[in-house]
């Protein structure tokens, strides 16, 4: 069998779209990650704020206080 060239560029245009889609879905998956690695850390600092809310400045906290 010889080699075709027009063939060669077909099989090259080919692995190169797969190589491509796989890039972006690869892109698409790593965004998705850090989207939830973003969304749980940001769980944990408010869940770590909550426990002190006087670091967030509620004032109804401090008045709360007050009377004894």
């Amino acid at each position: 069998m010889a080699f075709d060239p027009e063939f060669a560029g077909d099989f090259n245009s080919a692995a190169d779209q797969r190589r491509e889609r796989r890039r972006n879905e690869d892109k698409k998956r790593m965004a998705y990650r850090r989207a939830i690695e973003d969304y749980r850390e940001s769980q944990a600092l408010q869940a770590s704020f909550s426990d002190f809310p006087e670091l967030l400045g509620q004032t109804d906290f401090h008045r709360s206080q007050r009377h004894y």
